[in-house]
C-alpha cells in the first residue's frame, strides 16, 4: 500500500511539473505575441507571471530582457540577461548579446565589450557577438579590433548585411579605400534597394572618385591617397582606382553617362583585382575579389552596376532594367548561388 501511495505521489509530482512548465510556455509564447504586436506592457505581465510559476525559466528571462532592451529600460534587460548567464544552460547565447548591447547603451561600453568577449568564448563563431563587438570597438575607435571582430562577423554569416556595412566602415576609417569599396558592393548586392543602400551607394561613388579634381581645360588633379594597408597589392589597386577615376574626364569617356561610367569603372576595378589575385589568400581574396571577379568572367558585371544603383531611384536606372530584363534574371540566378 506504500509503495502504491508513493508511485501515486511521483506520478501527480511528475504531472504538475509537467503541467507548469507547459503553462510558463504558454505565457512565453502570449507574451512574445504581443511584443511583437508592439505591447510591451502587456508582454512584460506575460512574462513575470510566467516567472511567478518558475523564477528559474531560462527562456521567460531572456524574452523579458529583451523586451526591457527593446522599451530602453536598459538596467532590467541587464537585470535579467544576467540570470539567464548565471543558469549557464538555454537561451545563452542571446543572453549575451542583449546584455552586451543593454551596457552599450548605457554608455557602459568597455564593460559592453566584456560581455561580448565572453560569450565569444562560449560561441566563437557568433555572427551577432562578433558583429556587436565590431560595432562597439568601431565606435570606440580600437580599428584593429573592430576589424578583427567584423572579419569573423562576415565568415560567420556572409549573408548579414550589416557585418559587411561595419567592415567597410572600419577599413575606410583606416584608410584602406579597396578593402572598404568591396564590403559596400557586397552589402549592395544583399540589399540593393532600401534606405540605407542608398546612403551606401552615395558613399561608394564618392569614395570612387576621391581625390580627383578637373581642374581648368583639360588639366586633371589626381591625389592618390596613401593606403593604411601593409599589403601592396591593394596599395596598387589604390592607384588603379583613381586613375580611373581621373580618366572620366579623358575625350574617350566625356560622351558617357554617370550610369555607363560606374560600369566601366566595375569592370576595370573588378578585372584588376581579379588578376591580382594568384596565390593570395584571405577573406578579401577568398570572398569578395573571388566573388566580383566572376562577374567579368559570366559577363555580369554591367547588369550588377544597374542592380546596386535601384536605391537611387533614377528613371535611367529603372529604363535599364526594364528594357534589359534577360539580363537582370541572368544576374538574379548569378546571386542566388
Amino acid at each position: 500500500m506504500r509503495l502504491l501511495i508513493t508511485l501515486t505521489l511521483g506520478f501527480l509530482l511528475s504531472a504538475s511539473i509537467f503541467g507548469q512548465d507547459d503553462k510558463v510556455k504558454e505565457l512565453v509564447s502570449q507574451g512574445t505575441d504581443l511584443h511583437d504586436q508592439g505591447k510591451y506592457d502587456e508582454a512584460i505581465t506575460k512574462y513575470k507571471a510566467a516567472l511567478d510559476i518558475d523564477k528559474n525559466s531560462t527562456l521567460a528571462n531572456y524574452e523579458l530582457s529583451y523586451t526591457y532592451m527593446t522599451i530602453e529600460k536598459y538596467d532590467d534587460a541587464i537585470k535579467y540577461s544576467k540570470k539567464v548567464i548565471e543558469q549557464n544552460t538555454d537561451h545563452l547565447h542571446p543572453a549575451y548579446v542583449v546584455l552586451g548591447s543593454s551596457l552599450d547603451m548605457k554608455g557602459k561600453s568597455k564593460d559592453a565589450i566584456k560581455a561580448y568577449e565572453e560569450g565569444l568564448t562560449k560561441f566563437p563563431n557568433s555572427n551577432m557577438l562578433n558583429y556587436n563587438l565590431a560595432l562597439t570597438s568601431f565606435n570606440l575607435h580600437d580599428y584593429d579590433k573592430a576589424e578583427q571582430a567584423a572579419i569573423k562577423a562576415v565568415l560567420a554569416k556572409p549573408t548579414h548585411g550589416s557585418s559587411h556595412i561595419i567592415l567597410g566602415s572600419i577599413m575606410k576609417a583606416k584608410g584602406e579605400r579597396v578593402k572598404a569599396l568591396l564590403s559596400f558592393y557586397y552589402f549592395l548586392m544583399l540589399e540593393p534597394n532600401s534606405k540605407r543602400s542608398s546612403n551606401i551607394l552615395i558613399n561608394l561613388k564618392s569614395m570612387l572618385n576621391e581625390g580627383v579634381e578637373q581642374k581648368s581645360g583639360n588639366s586633371i588633379n589626381v591625389n592618390i591617397p596613401s593606403s593604411a594597408s601593409n599589403d601592396s597589392i591593394f596599395g596598387a589597386a589604390e592607384m588603379m582606382v583613381s586613375l580611373q577615376g581621373a580618366s572620366r574626364y579623358t575625350d574617350e569617356n566625356k560622351g558617357k553617362t554617370e550610369d555607363e561610367f560606374f560600369v566601366e569603372t566595375n569592370r576595370s576595378l573588378f578585372s584588376i583585382l581579379g588578376e591580382l589575385k594568384k596565390n593570395n589568400s584571405n577573406i578579401w581574396w577568398d570572398l569578395y575579389v573571388t566573388k566580383f571577379y566572376d562577374l567579368i568572367q559570366t559577363n555580369n558585371y554591367e547588369a550588377f552596376s544597374y542592380y546596386i544603383s535601384q536605391s537611387s531611384n533614377s528613371q535611367d536606372i529603372n529604363n535599364w532594367i526594364n528594357k534589359n530584363q534577360d539580363k537582370f534574371q541572368q544576374l538574379k540566378d548569378w546571386i542566388k548561388k
